[in-house]
């Protein structure tokens, strides 16, 4: 939980996931909550090829 979602889905579109790496992940999305009733925050992640 907290930024480790966050680093790995960066690290993925990065291409640099080492043996966790999607093959041809260009898009990630990572969430994260706060628990029952509290913040909620959802990034949308992608490489320069899908811009």
């Amino acid at each position: 939980y907290g930024l480790l979602v966050l680093i790995e889905a960066v690290r993925q579109v990065q291409g640099r996931a080492g043996v966790r790496q999607v093959a041809g992940c260009d898009v990630a999305i990572a969430h994260g909550n706060g628990g029952v009733l509290s913040s909620q925050v959802t990034a949308l992640l992608g490489s320069a090829a899908t811009l």
